[in-house]
């Protein structure tokens, strides 16, 4: 009995065995977009109930050994809805994965481009929908920002078109004054700062550096795909101290993965661009102090009156002309038209028929379309803005493209390029208390707003026809004519910038990829004070002309080793290692000049005093 029982076992476990392999097979294929046909990489498909698995390659293939034909295939990724699929006898399985709209609420770009879902971060981070940038007629991001997102303070200097603008995402922590957040533009940090010439990103406002721009204004809202902000100290500790203040990730338009032909559009907005508010001014009392008249900032006065004689007791219909107190008898002599005339004392438009309602004009035109291998963006976009300051312009030109490339099933590349052009024009702008701006700096707004509601701004004469300069109501002459500071005084900056990123991904397996990025940021700027001799204030009284040119380059490589590991439907393990090499250069060189000679001539050899150093600020410009 023996003998004929063990080769009957060895017979039926032979047999067990032998259905055991016919039951397994190699399963392969590939997991796209359903939308658009798009491949997956990094898609996990696990077999369901075990620990077995894998994730998409580049390419958004995957392959599968012994794979049981009762084996279950469950295709999860982030932003999608997981699908199960049965194998059966089947050995190539193509899955085409839908979108799960709530899903994609949840996740996020952080930081070196690391996609994750929200709620498995510990930190604070906060997309920005690209419809919100994009019905925004700013065209500084700063301000399109403003309002929408929490916890960021956002304050613009005046809101004059192309002015400095002030981001504070986590609080004032530098006594250094410098609490301006880091701008990574497709993985590359890229020079954000107000180049002030006051030896800091943020002090030398009061000494005529308020309508230097932000050089994030020269990134393109048209072109942007994506915006992230990063709050927490642990989401922005992969960019080291250059993130300490918060992070500000944007993502530009590379151009899709599908296959499809060439789609141009064309965009034309015009806004109107007016003053937010004014003071309420009154039109029952004028200029003077104690009821009686005067040309002084005073609304004190006495009432307005109507056909009265001129008397304190019933009003006050006409008065001296403002022009016959003036101290000065040479300038009195330059208007003899006014020399006896009577003033009509009653209320003018002043500040409120002082700014002008601007015009806005954003021109987009972007061409994009994609091939089997590679998709490609590119959009120019100009935009000529009026400020609602006379004498404010801001004109901006925008030249990008991107693309990305599929060149084998490992290997893909993205790549970015962006040129602009920014010429920006402002009356000097600064701070005051209505008794003439501080430091002796002009400013447009340091007494425009205070002037008197009898004080015919936009119809007295504003500069003296015999020298040029100013004048104004009060007998000492001694503050600026805001007309005439529009006219003969301006602020400039011209910049011409060119930066770019390129990324290079090569997938050694489906876990484990290799990424290097490279970075460029370049730019030279040009800033011009121009105040024409003729002003009022001492320190500028006889002309003063500045002038600074910057140039800024930045090199910026990362390399970047990645691991991702599906071990089961729950657990993942995702891994990063890398380096960062950054070249910074910036070089400055410029001059102050004094005691202009000939009116109106802007150059160096036409002033008496030059420097390396300027006057307001007594920093060396070189």
């Amino acid at each position: 009995m023996r003998k004929s029982y063990k080769p009957l076992l060895l017979l039926v476990l032979l047999c067990l065995s032998s259905g055991s392999a016919w039951a397994q097979r190699a399963v392969s294929g590939r997991v796209t977009d359903s939308g658009d046909g798009t491949p997956l990489p990094g898609v996990s498909v696990a077999l369901k109930g075990t620990t077995s698995g894998t994730t998409t390659n580049a390419d958004g293939r995957y392959t599968l050994q012994a794979v049981p034909d009762n084996a279950v295939l469950v295709f999860s990724f982030i932003g999608f809805t997981a699908q199960e699929v049965t194998v059966g006898n089947r050995s190539t399985i193509d899955v085409g994965l839908v979108s799960d709209v709530k899903a994609l609420q949840e996740v996020v770009v952080t930081a070196q481009g690391i996609v994750r879902e929200k709620k498995a971060l510990g930190y604070a981070v906060t997309s920005v929908a690209p419809a919100l940038i994009e019905q925004r007629p700013e065209t500084d991001l700063g301000r399109i920002l403003q309002g929408k997102v929490p916890g960021v303070a956002v304050t613009s200097t005046g809101g004059v078109s192309g002015t400095g603008t002030n981001i504070v995402i986590r609080g004032y922590s530098s006594i250094t004054g410098n609490n301006q957040p880091l701008f990574v533009v497709d993985g590359v940090p890229i020079n954000s700062g107000t180049n002030n010439v006051s030896g800091s990103n943020t002090s030398g406002f009061n000494t005529g550096n308020q309508s230097t721009p932000s050089r994030f204004l020269d990134i393109d809202p048209n072109n942007i795909e994506n915006v992230s902000i990063l709050r927490g100290l642990a989401a922005t500790a992969l960019y080291g101290d250059q993130g300490r203040a918060g992070v500000i990730l944007i993502t530009t338009k590379g151009g899709g993965k599908k296959a499809k032909p060439a789609e141009i559009n064309l965009v034309q907005s015009v806004f109107v661009n007016r003053i937010a508010s004014l003071p309420e001014y009154q039109n029952n009392y004028g200029g003077g102090f104690q009821q009686n008249p005067g040309f002084f900032f005073s609304n004190w006065g006495p009432r307005f009156g109507s056909y009265f004689p001129p008397n304190l007791t019933n009003g006050v219909d006409s008065i001296n002309h403002p022009f016959n107190a003036l101290q000065d008898a040479s300038l009195r002599n330059a208007f003899p038209q006014f020399i006896g005339r009577r003033y009509a004392f009653r209320a003018y438009d002043g500040p409120e028929a002082f700014f002008r309602t601007g015009v806005i004009s954003n021109s987009s035109l972007n061409v994009n379309g994609a091939t089997e291998k590679m998709g490609y963006n590119a959009t120019v976009g100009y935009v000529d803005e009026q400020g609602f300051v006379p004498g404010n312009t801001l004109r901006k030109l925008n030249v990008s493209l991107g693309m990305n490339a599929q060149l084998t099933d490992k290997l893909s590349i993205r790549s970015a390029f962006n040129y602009v052009n920014t010429d920006q024009a402002s009356p000097p702008l600064n701070g005051g208390d209505g008794n003439n701006s501080f430091n002796d700096f002009p400013s447009i707004f340091a007494n425009v707003l205070y002037t008197p509601r009898s004080v015919d701004l936009m119809g007295l004469p504003f500069e003296s026809p015999v020298d040029n300069r100013s004048v104004y109501f009060r007998s000492g002459n001694d503050i600026v004519n805001p007309r005439w500071a529009v006219k003969y005084y301006k602020t400039t900056n011209v910049t011409n910038r060119f930066f770019t990123s390129n990324i290079v991904n090569y997938a050694v397996n489906p876990d484990l990829m290799l990424t290097y990025r490279v970075g460029l940021d370049t730019y030279s700027e040009r800033q011009t004070v121009e105040l024409n001799r003729g002003g009022t204030q001492a320190a500028v009284v006889n002309g003063y002309f500045r002038n600074v040119n910057i140039t800024n380059t930045i090199w910026n490589h990362d390399f970047i080793i990645s691991y991702n590991k599906r071990l089961s439907e729950l657990f993942n393990i995702a891994a990063k290692l890398g380096g960062n090499m950054r070249n910074d250069r910036f070089v400055q060189d410029g001059m102050a000049s004094l005691n202009q000679i000939t009116f109106g001539l802007m150059r160096h050899s036409n002033f008496v005093d030059n420097a390396a150093r300027d006057p307001f600020t007594n920093n060396i410009l070189n």
